[in-house]
């Protein structure tokens, strides 16, 4: 099984989380590879891969202009018709400082199920102080990335 996780990160704690869901997910796949945006990488990784991970800091109740233009750029792609996105599945994780979690998440996960990718339930955002002061918080992105293989 092979993963692929996504993320954007602007002050290290949403790449925090994204190490600790690889660790996590590692437990029950054959391999994660963890891509941030801005990194050079080919979109076959996510096409071929079993499941994909999305992450974003919460900016002003939404993900960042990175990710909108990243999963814009995926869209193009799809559309071009590269590679098709049949059902693999895909999850969403953030962090974020003060509220808007939870229109984040309900924003990114339209956002990839419209790119023709299953939405899991499940997410996992943490609070940024959570992860800069206490990172035993950190167990739940691992536990979300092995909960996550698992469900494929």
């Amino acid at each position: 099984m092979n993963i692929v996780i996504i993320y954007d990160s602007k002050s290290g704690n949403t790449q925090k989380m994204a190490e600790a869901i690889a660790k996590g997910a590692l437990k029950e796949a054959e391999s994660v590879v963890v891509k941030k945006i801005g990194e050079s990488f080919p979109l076959t990784v996510i096409a071929e891969s079993d499941g994909v991970m999305f992450g974003s800091p919460v900016y002003y109740a939404d993900v960042t202009r990175d990710m909108k233009d990243f999963i814009e750029h995926v869209e193009n792609y799809i559309e071009a018709g590269r590679r098709e996105i049949n059902n693999i599945p895909a999850a969403v994780f953030g962090s974020y400082g003060y509220d808007g979690a939870w229109i984040m998440e309900e924003k990114l996960k339209e956002r990839i199920q419209l790119l023709g990718f299953e939405i899991f339930d499940e997410v996992c955002v943490l609070i940024d102080s959570d992860i800069k002061y206490n990172e035993e918080v950190l167990r739940e992105c691992e536990d979300f990335g092995e909960e996550f293989v698992k469900s494929l």
